[in-house]
């Protein structure tokens, strides 16, 4: 699939292709898409050179369609251990999402305890693929390989899900690591819904990721669930995994 990308580069902007389209409407890109553009954004940036991203948090402030989007990243505030950076998307003249990052500078040197998380029990290898017509529902989700470990995607209720992003973000490009881990990140409510999804729709205003240490893709293991309140709104939280061990929380 590598011709079959996500966006493609035009001087400073890029332009959606099909591939970038979620579920809810032919016209309006997946959170798992264009929130890459604005990883990419960040770790292209010179104040992350010898650091490490060591929390994301994603603002979805408005639709984003298949206008070319324009990118922009900047320091918000430089340390010598720790800066925070944000990287924003416009389209159409019109800031529509953004993503506020904190990076820590690296250690080789430092000496830690070994980590005590236990490589996942059930690998993608042991877990059930979905349904093709499961995996029809985005043309973003086409390009991602599932293998459903707990629960079920057609049920409403907690699941965990392996997935591998076949696809790459930009023509002639490698997905980097976080570009996998926010692929999967972006589909935490998705897949732990509380609703039928072919029925009822809702928004998803923002994400936060934390990590401890940069992912092993291809494969990410994220287990989910969401709790609702009675206005109707609700928090989904989840844990990510690669095959080593645990990985974040988001």
């Amino acid at each position: 699939m590598a011709e079959e990308s996500m966006f493609v580069a035009k001087g400073s902007s890029f332009q959606p292709t099909e591939f970038a389209v979620g579920p809810w409407s032919p016209d309006l890109l997946q959170g798992s898409a264009y929130g890459g553009l604005l990883i990419r954004a960040l770790e292209r940036h010179e104040a992350a050179a010898d650091m490490t991203l060591a929390r994301m948090t994603f603002d979805f402030w408005r639709p984003v369609t298949g206008e070319p989007l324009t990118p922009t990243a900047a320091v918000l505030r430089d340390g010598r251990k720790a800066r925070t950076l944000e990287a924003t998307l416009v389209q159409a003249g019109t800031p529509v999402s953004r993503c506020t990052a904190v990076f820590l500078r690296k250690d080789p040197a430092a000496s830690l305890p070994a980590g005590t998380n236990a490589a996942p029990a059930i690998g993608p290898a042991e877990s059930r693929p979905i349904p093709p017509h499961v995996r029809a529902w985005s043309p973003f989700f086409t390009g991602v390989d599932t293998r459903l470990a707990e629960g079920d995607l057609l049920r409403p209720g907690p699941a965990a899900a392996w997935f591998h992003l076949l696809r790459s973000l930009v023509v002639g490009e490698e997905n980097s690591p976080l570009i996998h881990v926010v692929s999967a990140a972006d589909l935490v409510a998705g897949i732990s819904a509380v609703v039928d999804l072919r029925q009822w729709s809702f928004v998803n205003p923002d994400l936060t990721i934390a990590l401890w240490r940069v992912p092993q893709p291809p494969w990410i293991l994220l287990a989910a669930e969401t709790h609702v309140g009675g206005q109707g709104n609700g928090v989904a939280r989840g844990v990510l995994s690669d095959s080593a061990w645990l990985l974040w929380f988001v």
